[in-house]
């Protein structure tokens, strides 16, 4: 009875170290494959900017040009002219809205509290938004998927405050609850109804998977007048980065070309 309670022991250790082992293995090949995806959105970045957004700004100066020099045979031939002008010059600035969402974020050598102070800097420089940023955590550094994560989740809610709250300001918190990590983007924009809201509609959902990947939970509240607030939590006690390994440098995303930047 006892040498088959040891086998029985021994079968379940096996079977338990063999599980483990998977999903040590799945969390590798999940690594791999989002930092496979920050090197598609850059590429992706790369030919909207060296093809799309340069044919685009050249044929727009083709056409202003060309306005400037033509005698149109009717006011309606010129309004049309001109609101071809328009369209090129809307779709030309919808195309710079998109680059900014695909050029990768930055991971900091201190660690998630230090990125998220740097994304935030880019937005205040960059889009202009009065951002109050504060961080309350003890954490060491995390796993550079997992700040990748949490960093382009931040970077789509404030996107979003940028181009739908209507609302110059916002609000980044970064908490640490033991072993769970809490961080919410807050707006007094416009708001909008949650549960009119589009359940396809990309940056939520892409909010929502994100923190799915996490293995925590999304919740974004939100009433039409009353401003937007999203906030994720996750534990991460088999996120953390080793300790022999702290001091090392993240590997970095490759950094966007300058010109990119300037788009």
């Amino acid at each position: 009875m006892v040498q088959r309670s040891a086998i029985q022991l021994a079968h379940d250790v096996e079977r338990l170290q063999a599980e483990v082992a998977n999903l040590v293995a799945e969390r590798n090949l999940l690594h791999q494959s989002l930092n496979l995806q920050e090197r598609d959105r850059q590429l992706v970045a790369f030919e909207i900017h060296d093809g799309i957004i340069q044919e685009m700004t050249a044929a727009l100066m083709f056409f202003e040009s060309a306005g400037l020099q033509a005698s149109f045979a009717s006011p309606e031939a010129k309004e049309q002219h001109e609101r071809g002008v328009r369209v090129l010059q809307e779709a030309l600035h919808e195309a710079r809205r998109l680059i900014r969402g695909l050029i990768p974020v930055e991971l900091d050598a201190r660690g998630l509290a230090a990125s998220l102070e740097r994304l935030v800097a880019k937005f205040r420089t960059d889009q202009g938004l009065d951002i109050d940023y504060r961080a309350e955590v003890s954490l060491d550094r995390l796993v550079p998927a997992v700040e990748l994560i949490v960093l382009r989740i931040v970077q789509e809610a404030l996107n979003n405050v940028w181009k739908h709250s209507q609302s110059d300001r916002a609000q980044v918190r970064l908490i640490q609850h033991d072993d769970d990590l809490e961080f919410t983007i807050t707006d007094w924009g416009v708001g909008f109804s949650v549960a009119d809201a589009p359940k396809s509609q990309y940056g939520l959902a892409g909010i929502r998977e994100r923190a799915r990947l996490l293995g925590g939970t999304a919740n974004i509240t939100s009433q039409p007048g009353r401003g937007t607030q999203v906030t994720v939590r996750f534990t991460f006690r088999e996120m953390r980065v080793p300790p022999a390994l702290v001091n090392r440098a993240p590997q970095p995303v490759p950094e966007p070309l300058s010109q990119c930047n300037r788009e």
